[in-house]
């Protein structure tokens, strides 16, 4: 495997970021709303963290042999979006169809802490898109296309990344999965997931930020 030490320390440093807020609040009961300041703080720094790590990857894994320019990149980044977005309505109508919840307990949590502390957003936005695709996406689907086959390592990388979400929408979140693990082989750059990541989360806060900014 690739990168080896490069790749479990961004693991190790993944799930620090995201146990932190968690311990803190355990430990010190009279944070309160202040766990959501160092829960972004916290997230935002992660982020920084593992891009930095992730530069420091020197070996190409099985995804990125090929890479396309950062044009094409981009680009399909903003195709990613719109792939994502039809993809998820189409999986909510059937759920809808079959009598099934189509309602996100994660969403609607986030986007409720997000209305009365809007600097969370940016956890939401930026932080947590990051730090995903660069754990899911270039770290276990990359490292274990060689291992599994990209089939294989894409399917994988999408359960866990379904699991880490835990909404009880797997199926949705394995779709999204799936399609950013595409978009990453597709121009064997991490950005262009990256950026549907950060899109996708986008548009579904924008609106409920501009709402509590009024």
């Amino acid at each position: 495997m690739v990168n080896r030490r490069q790749s479990i320390l961004i693991l190790i440093i993944y799930f620090i970021v995201y146990a932190l807020p968690s311990v803190l609040v355990a430990a010190f009961h009279q944070l309160g709303s202040q766990v959501f300041l160092i829960q972004t703080v916290d997230y935002l720094v992660g982020a920084l963290l593992l891009l930095w790590l992730a530069r420091r990857m020197t070996a190409k894994n099985a995804v990125e042999q090929q890479r396309s320019n950062w044009l094409v990149a981009i680009l399909w980044g903003l195709i990613g979006l719109v792939l994502v977005i039809v993809g998820q309505v189409l999986i909510l109508k059937i759920t809808a169809m079959l009598g099934q919840s189509t309602a996100s307990n994660n969403t609607s949590t986030l986007l409720t802490v997000g209305q009365q502390y809007p600097v969370f957003f940016l956890a939401i936005i930026v932080g947590a898109p990051i730090m995903e695709e660069i754990v899911f996406r270039k770290v276990i689907f990359g490292n274990l296309s060689a291992v599994t086959g990209k089939i294989g390592a894409a399917l994988i990388s999408s359960f866990l990344f379904s699991l880490a979400h835990a909404d009880g929408h797997l199926i949705l979140y394995a779709f999204v999965g799936l399609l950013f693990c595409w978009l990453y082989q597709h121009t064997g750059r991490i950005q262009t997931s990256m950026t549907s990541h950060i899109l996708m989360n986008a548009a579904v806060v924008v609106p409920t930020l501009l709402t509590a900014l009024h």
